[in-house]
């Protein structure tokens, strides 16, 4: 949605639609036009003041180069040290007349007030045709028809993320990570909760897991085992090709104790959301998800 934005806004045709043809186009296409310009960070959780500063602030001071605006993207914004905010402050409430500043985030109330009531919220909504994303995973990246279906539910209407799950080796490998421990939760004892609870702490701190996507991974299976429990209709669960694990699981867990899972979970995603230790708030889900 940005690159499309900054296409329309620097087209040489002039048109209310970019053309995607003029060199102006395939220079934003190919984000190397110097006015389109995309803040990076080193650390994966974390956009510093410093990054902040000279990435945008100051450099907002010079004028475009060829186009008519000169546009910044802060992609996963939220990201932002609450001194990188206060530093971008100034730039948001006062820009040059050539000056855009995009935001991009999947949690804008994690925003400081003062930078979101500086914005135009533009809320973008789900995709509705499942069956346009689900042509895009089979023919533009080769998924099998059944793991294309998977990442649909997964995905829920978001296009950018049913193709970084298509092509990135982490959503199987956290798939696989979270059945196992839905699995196994059981045998787990104090000392193994301790360091799993670690392990996942670090990756999410070094920003190869995404601790929301992983506990919205584990709401939808125990939500699976809670509803075929309840119908016992495998065509209404999402991980059809494990229905012999939910059966499983389903026997041996009373309703209530699958709901209190799937709450503990919420809570837990509420508590890290709100800058709570990371590793002591997954050992306490851990600890509950066993005694239930």
């Amino acid at each position: 949605m940005a690159q499309a934005f900054v296409q329309a806004l620097f087209c040489e045709k002039g048109t209310e639609e970019a053309c995607g043809e003029c060199p102006a186009c395939k220079k934003v296409e190919h984000k190397n036009h110097p006015d389109f310009i995309y803040v990076t960070h080193e650390k994966p959780n974390t956009i510093s003041v410093k990054e902040i500063r000279e990435q945008l602030v100051e450099d907002l001071e010079i004028r475009p180069y060829s186009a008519s605006h000169k546009v910044y993207v802060i992609d996963e914004a939220e990201k932002m040290s609450r001194e990188a905010q206060n530093a971008l402050l100034k730039s948001l409430e006062e820009p040059p007349e050539y000056g855009v500043i995009l935001l991009l985030t999947n949690n804008a109330s994690s925003l400081l007030s003062t930078i979101r009531s500086r914005c135009v919220t533009l809320n973008i909504r789900p995709v509705e045709e499942r069956e346009a994303v689900r042509k895009i995973l089979i023919k533009e990246y080769q998924m099998p028809e059944y793991e294309a279906e998977d990442i649909l539910n997964f995905a829920q209407g978001n296009v950018g993320k049913a193709i970084a799950l298509a092509t990135g080796e982490e959503y199987r490998q956290m798939m696989d990570d979270v059945l196992a421990l839905a699995g196994r939760i059981h045998d787990f004892d104090q000392a193994r909760i301790r360091e799993k609870a670690h392990d996942l702490a670090e990756a999410n701190r070094k920003g190869g897991l995404d601790l929301k996507e992983y506990f919205d991974l584990l709401v939808l299976w125990y939500r699976d085992v809670l509803l075929y429990k309840a119908t016992s209709n495998p065509e209404q669960i999402y991980f059809k090709n494990r229905i012999r694990e939910i059966k499983r699981q389903s026997a041996r867990g009373r309703y209530s104790d699958l709901k209190e899972v799937i709450d503990s979970i919420d809570r837990t995603g509420k508590l890290l959301r709100s800058n709570i230790d990371a590793e002591l708030s997954l050992t306490m889900l851990m600890q509950a998800m066993k005694e239930i």
